[in-house]
């Protein structure tokens, strides 16, 4: 396929090799006027064809929740980044999905998955590159959770399943006041500790299974 990877903590000059008319900007999650992160906090992967164009993209972070529970970062989280319509602020509904609460410690999130819309899709490059971000952070931070935001699109297509998740919950988050700028359906795949180093054995079988025949 031709793709060069390239990982960086630098969040800056990310945003400085967006294709602007594949990617103009990055999420909330990721923009540096809104976040910083340092090279223990965060970082992207990115895919470059042989001109040095970004043809993909998969970003993480790690946030230290100690013992609060997602429920409440995600609470304070998407009100401070998100907007909603007339002028207001994103705001979650006081009741949401349980499982949330359950999730506590170190905490590693991806986001901002993005392909080239020509040449590269229905080539299997998602189901690469997505699970290769899993499995950097993963091994870079050993984190106690990680998760990701899949559309619902991607959620049918079992597309979590290809890149590690062993869990999904389709009604993410509720809310009173939806976000503006990002889609409010959105399905959360998880997976603690035990789930990421199950994956992981089940890819060293594969890998093995591979060297053996």
């Amino acid at each position: 396929m031709g793709i060069k990877v390239r990982s960086s903590s630098s969040f800056e000059a990310l945003e400085d090799l967006l294709p602007l008319d594949q990617k103009s900007a990055l999420s909330e999650h990721f923009r540096t006027a809104l976040n910083t992160y340092t090279e223990a906090t965060g970082f992207w992967l990115g895919g470059f064809d042989k001109s040095g164009r970004m043809v993909a993209l998969c970003a993480a972070r790690l946030d230290d929740l100690g013992d609060e529970n997602m429920e409440n970062y995600l609470r304070r989280y998407w009100h401070r980044c998100y907007p909603a319509a007339c002028d207001q602020r994103a705001l979650l509904a006081e009741k949401q999905p349980r499982f949330w609460r359950n999730i506590t410690g170190r905490v590693g999130y991806y986001g901002d998955f993005f392909l080239k819309r020509e040449g590269i899709q229905g080539r299997g490059l998602p189901k690469l590159f997505a699970p290769l971000c899993v499995l950097l952070g993963i091994l870079k931070w050993n984190p106690d959770w990680h998760y990701c935001w899949v559309n619902q699109r991607d959620w049918s297509m079992r597309y979590p399943l290809a890149y590690g998740f062993a869990r999904t919950y389709s009604n993410g988050l509720r809310w009173d006041m939806p976000p503006a700028t990002i889609r409010s359906d959105l399905v959360a795949a998880v997976n603690s500790r035990s789930d990421a180093l199950d994956w992981i054995e089940e890819l060293e079988g594969v890998y093995l299974q591979g060297l053996s025949t």
